[in-house]
């Protein structure tokens, strides 16, 4: 059962529920690869210095092979590489993201659970970070800038415009909060400027593949 549902109050109602974006799995098992790779590369050239203190192995799979000689730095690179695998597949798996009426909760942790909870009127304005990847592929965090407490930074995920439209809607149906409808649109034409622009990016990206893929298929 989602955790954001059991804190939510009788009080107020629970608007939506966001995820992680699935880069973080990603992320992980791409810095899991580099660093085993990385390993490799490395013990084949340390075993010049070290000798006959390494383990001579022979690896054969399918038309990728390995023949020569193992330290244990092979091993801590690959370490590296898993515990980095864990903290990012920990984070796609155990992170939550609530919208209420009321307020904003972010739940981290799996084990150790820590509460990041933000009302609507304490958050003076939202960031939202893409780079290019996540403009590419549609997901970016959010930074929420709030009045007497820290800021709070949420994870990556699907359209976070999604949840800055969702909760600035929010806010002008909150009765404590003083929230115009002139800023209310104009917040929103500010949004969907920012989503018309990640859409033109993703066309003419994908403009761009279908004319290399027409390219290379007329080469062929």
């Amino acid at each position: 059962m989602s955790y954001v549902r059991k804190v939510v109050s009788a009080n107020e109602r629970l608007l939506a529920i966001f995820r992680p974006h699935w880069i973080y799995v990603f992320e992980g098992f791409m810095w899991f690869l580099i660093l085993t790779i990385a390993g490799l590369i490395v013990d084949h050239y340390f075993y010049q210095f070290v000798g006959p203190q390494t383990l001579a192995v022979d690896i054969s799979i399918e038309y990728f092979k390995i023949t020569g000689h193992l330290t244990g730095i092979s091993t801590i690179f690959a370490a590296m590489g898993l515990a980095i695998l864990w903290v990012q597949t920990l984070i796609f798996v155990s992170s939550e993201i609530g919208l209420t009426d009321q307020r904003i909760i972010h739940k981290k942790g799996l084990v150790f659970i820590q509460v990041d909870q933000v009302d609507l009127e304490d958050i003076r304005a939202e960031q939202v970070f893409h780079g290019w990847l996540g403009w590419l592929l549609g997901y970016g965090r959010i930074h929420l800038d709030c009045r007497f407490i820290h800021d709070v930074w949420l994870p990556a995920i699907h359209n976070p415009y999604r949840l800055v439209k969702a909760s600035h809607t929010a806010r002008l149906k909150h009765p404590l909060i003083e929230y115009g409808l002139d800023e209310f649109e104009s917040n929103m034409e500010a949004i969907e400027k920012q989503m018309d622009a990640r859409h033109k990016m993703q066309h003419k990206l994908a403009v761009l593949k279908k004319t290399v893929r027409q390219r290379f298929d007329k080469a062929a």
